[in-house]
């Protein structure tokens, strides 16, 4: 297989780390290939996802678009105390039972 020599510089002080853990390894290129090759896996996954979420946010303005806002009457706010009248009948059955005030 054709060999393809292609250069990178790194910092020695900003990269110390990595450089010290790169010397360590036995297949230096290879180890560099499996990163690259993560990342790029990774770049590539992380923008399909966005352009999955694009086109959901999509359909939903498109079906937010034809919404409509219809107001409903305001409703009395009871006053307090104020039960309704099936609750009352109720309460007032259980307190003619059970002997209550």
């Amino acid at each position: 297989m054709p060999t393809v020599r292609i250069s990178i510089s790194l910092d020695a002080v900003r990269d110390a780390e990595l450089l010290q853990w790169l010397s360590k390894q036995h297949n230096v290129s290879g180890v560099i290939r499996e990163a690259v090759e993560l990342y790029r896996k990774r770049a590539s996954t992380i923008e399909a996802r966005l352009t999955a979420t694009d086109e959901k946010l999509d359909s939903l303005l498109a079906l937010m678009r034809n919404l409509k806002v219809v107001e409903t009457p305001e409703e009395k706010p009871q006053a307090e105390g104020d039960e309704p009248t099936q609750a009352r009948h109720g309460l007032e059955a259980m307190k003619k039972k059970f002997g209550g005030q």
